[in-house]
């Protein structure tokens, strides 16, 4: 996709996004008849992050600001690639998570999964859009490989903090 196609796609994300959120929270409050809404205040910021999906790491900023973040997820990779985005609690490490997944599978329940995007084959891309709070997340390729090892396993998993 040519770079000023994306930039013009991810503007509009960014723009229709902000209105969702603008409408989504600030209703108006009905108190009686003829309540009147009130102006909703200026758009809510989103902060782009492009992140590449290689074979097999994460390439994306280790900061990020929170708030709402649109992460722009392209696959650079030969392999399929998807990426989860988890909240990883302050009393827990991202080793915790990786032992858990890998010998379990399964995304430890004391986890909050934010979102994951669809799974990419090589060149494609996508977006998945969240609200972070300041804290530390943990973005994850959650398929398994050709091989039976999960992408995580290989290495595709990234650790990043929302200031």
């Amino acid at each position: 996709m040519c770079s000023t196609l994306r930039k013009d796609l991810v503007g509009l994300m960014v723009l229709v996004l902000a209105l969702v959120l603008a409408l989504a929270t600030h209703a108006p409050s009905v108190e009686g008849q003829g309540a009147v809404a009130t102006r909703p205040p200026a758009a809510t910021r989103v902060e782009y992050v492009l992140v590449e999906g290689a074979d097999y790491a994460f390439k994306s900023p280790p900061t990020v600001n929170s708030g709402v973040v649109a992460f722009n997820l392209v696959n650079v990779g030969q392999d399929l690639h998807a990426m989860a985005l988890l909240e990883l609690p302050g009393n827990h490490t991202l080793r915790e998570f990786l032992d858990m997944y890998q010998k379990k599978g399964i995304i430890p329940p004391w986890m909050p999964t934010l979102g994951q995007t669809a799974t990419l084959a090589p060149k494609q891309e996508t977006f998945l859009t969240a609200r972070l709070k300041p804290g530390r997340y943990i973005l994850a390729c959650l398929i398994p490989g050709r091989d039976g090892r999960a992408h995580t396993e290989k290495g595709m998993v990234q650790l990043i903090t929302a200031k």
